[in-house]
């Protein structure tokens, strides 16, 4: 059976030409007959510009997005008489509130769901800026879809992503994507992508948090200068080794202001890595291109070192040293 395992049904539809296609080629999944499971990929925010607020409340954006090799584990199953989410790991709820329930939620208002036992592992950090949860709420919708047809099909799917976050848009996407609108329109990314470079990365996640809301009002004096908006240039991303002194978040004025620890980590990273680094999304995680795998994995052990005196410095021992980690871009297959 073409995209089958061999151990369940294919994960794929079939079209009229008879092809089969891989329709959410970053969910990687396998279906049984009544279960599941997916691996959700993180994504970091290679660039990201924030134009102005509009009418509803969100900011309009310009941001070009990239999955990568850090991966929470979905498993779906049918049993028993009412829903039960089991999460391992930290930073995410085991109720209601997680992006996880709210897409079953959304799915059950168009067909028939019967009631199941979720399991969720953790390992994407959460309040980081790398959409573990829209990842998650992504792997849902597509998991549902393949047990429980919707049927609306990737209409429907990629409305009700869109009503649950800015981000979870993207995870229904095929690989790397530019972002518009409140970051839910998706366009082609710069080919080819990179130069072609494997990008690697050294993730630098601190503990602190951000509050998202604080950091986009704190750029309200440069959201109304619109001679301060910087212009993307694909170039600039289609080429080898360019693409790395082209790193851009401008929520990151906007955290600095707000947290002074968080900008100490800005000013500490100026020094060490200049020119190759940036948060993503809306942070507290920073991302650090590397040449290669073995510079990368070299350049994690140095700074966790290096973070042993900078915390000591700062006096906020813990709070900027939560998790320092390697990963590359990943490009899955697409058929």
């Amino acid at each position: 059976m073409p995209g089958s395992d061999g151990r369940g049904r294919s994960i794929d539809r079939q079209y009229s030409t008879g092809a089969a296609v891989n329709c959410y080629p970053l969910i990687e999944r396998k279906v049984e007959e009544t279960s599941a499971s997916a691996s959700a990929p993180a994504k970091i925010n290679l660039w990201l510009e924030v134009l102005h607020r509009r009418a509803d409340g969100f900011h309009e954006v310009e941001t070009l997005m990239a999955p990568i090799s850090l991966f929470d584990r979905l498993h779906i199953q049918i049993e028993g008489d009412q829903d039960n989410l089991e999460v391992m790991g930290e930073g995410a709820p085991s109720n209601d509130e997680n992006l996880v329930m709210q897409a079953l939620q959304l799915a059950r208002q168009t067909r028939s769901i019967p009631p199941l036992a979720i399991q969720l592992t953790k390992n994407i950090p959460s309040r980081a800026g790398l959409g573990g949860g829209s990842s998650d709420a992504a792997a849902m919708l597509v998991l549902l879809d393949e047990l429980f047809e919707a049927p609306g099909g990737r209409v429907e799917l990629k409305q009700q992503a869109a009503l649950l976050g800015s981000d979870v848009p993207f995870f229904l996407g095929s690989g790397s994507a530019f972002a518009t609108g409140r970051g839910e329109q998706l366009h082609d990314a710069p080919q080819p992508f990179l130069g072609g470079d494997e990008a690697h990365f050294i993730l630098w996640i601190p503990e602190i948090g951000v509050d998202t809301a604080a950091a986009y009002a704190s750029l309200s004096g440069h959201l109304t200068s619109g001679d301060s908006h910087r212009k993307f240039r694909e170039c600039d991303f289609m080429e080898k080794s360019v693409w790395v002194g082209s790193l851009h978040n401008r929520l990151l004025d906007g955290v600095r202001r707000i947290e002074p620890a968080l900008h100490e980590v800005a000013n500490f990273l100026d020094r060490w890595h200049p020119g190759r680094w940036t948060m993503t999304g809306s942070g507290s995680g920073f991302i650090i291109a590397a040449p290669d795998q073995e510079v990368a994995k070299e350049e994690v052990q140095s700074l966790r070192s290096r973070l042993v005196e900078f915390c000591a410095d700062l006096k906020v021992t813990g709070s900027v040293a939560r998790m320092v980690l390697e990963a590359q871009l990943w490009r899955p297959a697409v058929s």
